[in-house]
């Protein structure tokens, strides 16, 4: 069976088809890089950049100060906004390992004749604790990826929505999938970044908020992985993915274990009588 085996996890891990839904954002109040995808806010204080390549949009935002003096963003104070519900940008991991020691009671029922056993234990695991404040000494930048978007849910847009699309891949023929357009008005997904920054000199803070607003403009439905899509070769800082497992890829690896089990079942009981004939 041993010998069988790794040939069995090969091919289940070939038993898989997936879906994956590729979305394009745009802003409404916000200036996107043709060249690299990426939305950029810039006053006299402050450029803020957001990217959101990848799995599921990792929400990317590097603010660079300005100015001569510190500037302070408030996380907490700070949120993505979807609807009417807001998740703060706030929140990081805190690893921690304790451990116990001590001595317990045995044989209660013996009243004179208690013995005690000594033990020990270990304790790990995580905690999130709040990150407030973010300081930016003068003339330079941060960059914090706070949370991804929530998953999406995709199934609920209507397959009338979508057009038949050319989708060209790198270094192999294109393939078919469907094509939806949004605006701002019917797009499946609206969302806002809120951020809340403030100076201060002495016991005089002076705080300040901006708002940049964004929106899925585009949206691609297909089997072909994104990785090897051209238009995300150069991982544009607006687009992102998201990918689910089909029925079809489902119901396939079920099928394929339990058809599997049973060839490799025959081939191993043939291996060990051929094994035994040898011996």
């Amino acid at each position: 069976m041993r010998k069988i085996f790794p040939f069995l996890i090969a091919i289940i891990s070939l038993n898989s088809c997936s879906r994956y839904y590729v979305s394009t954002l745009e802003s409404s109040n916000t200036l996107k890089n043709e060249t690299t995808g990426e939305f950029k806010f810039e006053n006299d204080t402050l450029a803020i950049t957001y990217n959101f390549h990848g799995v599921n949009a990792p929400i990317s935002i590097e603010i660079y100060n300005k100015l001569n003096e510190p500037l302070y963003i408030n996380w907490q104070k700070s949120a993505l906004i979807k609807g009417d519900r807001a998740t703060s940008y706030s929140g990081r991991q805190l690893t921690f390992n304790a451990k116990l020691s001590g001595s317990s009671l045995e044989g209660l029922e013996y009243i004179n004749n208690l013995k005690t056993t000594d033990y020990d234990a270990k304790i790990s695991g995580a905690a999130t604790l709040p990150e407030e404040i973010s300081f930016i000494p003068p003339k330079s930048r941060i960059t914090k990826i706070p949370l991804k978007l929530a998953q999406i849910d995709y199934k609920a847009i209507s397959d009338t929505l979508y057009q038949r699309s050319y989708i060209s891949l790198t270094g192999r023929p294109g393939v078919w999938g469907k094509e939806a357009s949004f605006n701002s008005q019917n797009s499946p997904l609206n969302f806002k970044s809120y951020l809340t920054l403030y100076t201060q000199k002495g016991n005089d803070q002076n705080n300040f908020s901006l708002r940049q607003d964004f929106y899925i403009s585009n949206l691609i439905k297909t089997a072909a992985n994104p990785k090897v899509m051209t238009a995300l070769e150069s991982k544009p800082g607006n687009i992102f993915y998201y990918s689910e497992t089909t029925g079809y890829g489902k119901a396939m690896t079920g099928v394929g274990i339990g058809a599997l089990a049973v060839g490799v079942a025959a081939a191993d009981a043939s291996l060990n009588k051929e094994e035994r004939k040898g011996n």
